[in-house]
């Protein structure tokens, strides 16, 4: 997450798989399949050893790590996005952000390649046969220096736990696990992925579930951070106005979560969420209430500071509405 306001693993990282399958409907997820407590602080423990930022000989290890995880669960329809940048037009990009014919366009071309990164995407494929696509992504690169426990080993950790839990359910859409890279340099892997869909790809994709940022210590609950074009000229940008504007612009996937008291919408733009709204396909992403501030980008963000329970909390409420998702 966009806070508003060479080490180099020398043996290979085992990864422990609970043995449990699920079977069923979406309806019967409830009671077969639970998070692991064990299995959330053994995955934050491997992704959060040290800073991991875009184009350093440290993502490869967690691009790896998330790789072999998936595989031991049995996924076999994976893919990794590479994408190359160019900083200074990237800079430009930003400052233009709102014009998504520019955002989502590649940074690099006929440019200096300033660095690449990889979005790791893996396929869960209905029996049903359609074409229709359901995202749950989270970015796995950190700040420059920062180990990035919360920012984002938190939102990696939950996207692993329920493709786990989530193997064996049978779905009524397909679903598409995405980690993107280079969040923390304004969205760049999300930007890249969304900018080469074709019209197509777009209109099969019915929402996406972002989570960024979700489990420092804190008695606080959760944002559904959306973005939308309704914008009244008169719109004020204080809390309660970003509020009033995010009722404005709710969506599909935004809806699932204000029903319950530990999430309230808020409009925002500093997260992967943010390039799907671009083009109005339905996205949310959810992060814990900063209101308090958060350690994130720096130093402070380490395991240490953690609170599980709440990825525990995070995977339940979007375990609980994925079989009202059409």
């Amino acid at each position: 997450m966009k806070k508003v306001f060479t080490f180099v693993l020398a043996m290979a990282i085992s990864i422990t798989v609970p043995t449990q399958t699920m079977a069923g409907t979406a309806s019967q997820m409830d009671g077969k399949m639970q998070p692991s407590e064990q299995n959330i602080e053994q995955i934050i423990e491997n992704i959060t050893l040290t800073p991991h930022p875009i184009n350093s000989d440290t993502i490869q290890n967690v691009k790896e790590y998330i790789i072999r995880y998936f595989d031991d669960l049995g996924y076999d329809d994976m893919e990794c996005q590479k994408f190359e940048y160019n900083d200074e037009n990237n800079e430009n990009a930003i400052r233009r952000s709102s014009q998504a014919e520019i955002f989502l366009a590649p940074t690099a071309e006929n440019a200096v390649v300033d660095g690449t990164g990889e979005n790791i995407i893996v396929t869960k494929k209905s029996s049903t046969d359609t074409l229709k696509n359901l995202i749950i992504s989270a970015h796995y690169d950190s700040a420059e220096d920062s180990e990035g426990a919360n920012d984002n080993g938190s939102g990696v950790t939950a996207v692993l736990e329920l493709a786990r839990i989530l193997k064996d359910a049978e779905m009524p859409y397909n679903i598409k696990f995405i980690m993107f890279s280079g969040e923390e340099k304004y969205m760049l892997g999300s930007r890249w992925y969304v900018g080469n869909l074709t019209e197509d790809e777009r209109n099969q994709i019915i929402g996406v579930i972002n989570i960024d940022t979700i489990a420092e210590k804190s008695d606080l609950g959760y944002m559904a951070m959306i973005e939308g074009n309704k914008r009244p000229e008169d719109a004020k940008y204080d809390d309660e106005g970003l509020k009033e504007l995010a009722e404005l612009n709710k969506n599909s996937m935004s809806e699932l979560f204000t029903s319950s008291d530990r999430f309230y919408l808020t409009m925002a733009s500093n997260s992967d969420h943010y390039p799907f709204a671009l083009l109005d396909i339905p996205a949310v992403s959810i992060v814990q209430d900063w209101q308090e501030g958060l350690n994130v980008n720096d130093s402070s963000d380490v395991k240490e500071n953690l609170d599980l329970n709440r990825i525990v909390e995070v995977i339940d409420q979007i375990k609980s509405v994925l079989p009202d998702i059409a």
